[in-house]
Formats: structure tokens, C-alpha cells, sequence
């Protein structure tokens, strides 16, 4: 009965799989981390804390292409700073002119969205990103 109802819930939260937006940035690692997949993501105080996958090394005169992957431990305070553009100039006004820094705040009380390939939104589910016991 459990592999059924695993194997339920693995069919019907693939069928909304065309996107899922619920995530926790690690600005430091430059990655996120999906809060409803992460098996390592947790709270500790004031800090999320996961285990990711990163590039360790790339190829030569490519940075697109990784040569090794590697696991590092990220954290990310819930309470930072990051760089906004506050004016955009160029000739088709897609260059940033003037950067400022914004307040970021990330809530371990996440709504997570599902949406189909379509990009219309197919359900929501609410969570919370536990504690790191």
C-alpha cells in the first residue's frame, strides 16, 4: 500500500512538472534551491543551510562547459542585501546605468506554484522549510 501511494504521488506531481516556482536563493553559490524537493534544505536560526551540486572545474577558455561536479555545503541568511537595477540606458535600454542595494528577505513560509507547460497555474501548495535538527 505505501509503494502505491508513493507512486501516486510521484504521477501527480510530475503531471504539473512544465515549472514549479518555490525556491530558496543561495546568492553566494550563485544557485537555488527548490524548497519542495530538497532533501537537504533546512532552517538553522537565521540561515538556510543544503547540500548542492556545483561546478568545480570547467574547461578551458569555456565557462559553460563543466569538467567536474562536486557537492558543497551552501547557507544563505533569511535577512541579506543585493544589487537592483534603479535605471536602464543604452540604445535599446536593456544596460543598467545605476545599481543600487535592496533589502532581500526570504520567508521559510513558501508558496510553491505549479505550472503546466502552458504556463497556466495548475495548483499551489503551501510549506514550511524545516528546522535543521
Amino acid at each position: 500500500m505505501k509503494s502505491l501511494i508513493a507512486a501516486l504521488a510521484i504521477v501527480s506531481t510530475s503531471a504539473f512538472a512544465g515549472n514549479v516556482v518555490g525556491h530558496i536563493h543561495f546568492q553566494s553559490e550563485s544557485t537555488w534551491v527548490n524548497a519542495l524537493y530538497s532533501k537537504s534544505l533546512c532552517l538553522d536560526g537565521d540561515t538556510y543551510k543544503a547540500t548542492v551540486t556545483k561546478c568545480m572545474e570547467y574547461g578551458s577558455g569555456d565557462e559553460r562547459r563543466c569538467l567536474q561536479y562536486g557537492k558543497i555545503a551552501a547557507t544563505q541568511p533569511v535577512e541579506s542585501t543585493r544589487q537592483r537595477c534603479a535605471s536602464f540606458g543604452g540604445g535599446d535600454d536593456n544596460q543598467c546605468t545605476k545599481w543600487i542595494t535592496v533589502s532581500y528577505v526570504q520567508s521559510p513560509n513558501i508558496t510553491v506554484k505549479f505550472y503546466n507547460d502552458d504556463n497556466e497555474l495548475v495548483k499551489t501548495k503551501k510549506i514550511t522549510v524545516p528546522s535543521c535538527n
